[in-house]
């Protein structure tokens, strides 16, 4: 793909000279007429865009070429961007050029290397379709609506995959009700790389306050406490007059008061039976809401040609 110096000098020439195809061509001159500056800047550019591109300096190569591009618009400097954005790995802009420049129609009377540049895309188009990769992405599960990016920028999720340029890319997945994914990718030229992405299910939020077997059972536990305490107290002062009453022989030494006195002691031993079942359950039902709490993980997902982090904090 590269111009030799005496492909150079003809293109050069051309720039300079083809002034009627140049009219009909370039749509970088108002009039549709390069004047004669642009001309000889643009010959310039192209001399120095091969020089770099001989050296394998294609990032300065193609800022040249793509300065000569802007300055005269024609098949001859379109062509030479083409080969070297193909040269750097950008395939599909490359291919798209190519086949921009290969399907621009003919003027009459135009310079034979013009007709040449078109041929020479046409190859350079064939040449990247078998050269061009494609990433497949593989959602599990496959909830409606997810949405697939890869290097920031949004791409239609589709089972024949879509074609990218070869190199490492990032893959980021995001679906409702599922936490986003990102992983990177490799993908080599001419193949077919599939990626599978899990996505791990959002985890349901914590309840902002305790539940009503926590609350119910903590409550029950208190009142029952209360009455415990309190119905004993009065068990105590009632047998305490009880049995004063016994010693001196007087009328409240009767069955009734000492069945008094039991209810009492019987209400007491009640209240601190509920007093702990109630804290039991309360406590129970607070362990089980601690434990269902989600944890923290962190798993790291690896395949070939791939290394992602995924999880949960």
């Amino acid at each position: 793909m590269h111009s030799g110096p005496r492909t150079l000098m003809m293109i050069a020439g051309l720039i300079i000279a083809a002034s009627p195809a140049l009219a009909r061509q370039d749509a970088g001159v108002a009039g549709g007429e390069a004047d004669e500056k642009a001309r000889i800047e643009a010959r310039e550019l192209v001399y120095m865009g091969d020089e770099l591109f001989a050296q394998r300096r294609y990032a300065e190569a193609l800022r040249a070429y793509q300065r000569a591009e802007s300055l005269v618009r024609v098949p001859t400097t379109s062509i030479e961007v083409a080969k070297t954005l193909a040269a750097i790995g950008r395939l599909s802009e490359a291919r798209e050029l190519a086949s921009t420049v290969a399907a621009s129609p003919a003027t009459p009377g135009e310079p034979w290397p013009f007709t040449q540049a078109r041929r020479r895309a046409d190859s350079l188009r064939s040449e990247l379709d078998g050269r061009i990769p494609t990433l497949k992405v593989r959602i599990m599960p496959s909830p409606a609506g997810a949405r697939l990016k890869v290097d920031g920028q949004e791409v239609k999720a589709s089972a024949d995959g879509s074609l990218i340029d070869p190199g490492n890319h990032w893959v980021e997945v995001e679906a409702d009700g599922y936490l986003g994914a990102r992983q990177r990718v490799y993908v080599p030229e001419r193949e077919v790389t599939t990626l599978d992405v899990a996505l791990t299910p959002e985890p349901k939020p914590r309840s902002s306050g305790a539940s009503a077997w926590v609350i119910g059972g903590f409550v029950a536990s208190g009142a029952g406490l209360a009455v415990g305490i309190g119905a004993g107290a009065a068990y105590l002062d009632a047998r305490s007059d009880l049995e004063r009453a016994c010693q001196q022989g007087t009328s409240r030494c009767s069955d009734d008061a000492r069945g008094s006195a039991n209810a009492l002691g019987w209400f007491s031993n009640v209240g601190f039976g509920l007093a702990i079942a109630g804290a039991a359950v309360g406590g129970l039902a607070l362990g089980l809401e601690s434990s269902q709490a989600p944890a923290s993980s962190v798993t790291w997902a690896v395949g070939p040609g791939y290394i992602g982090v995924q999880g949960t904090l």
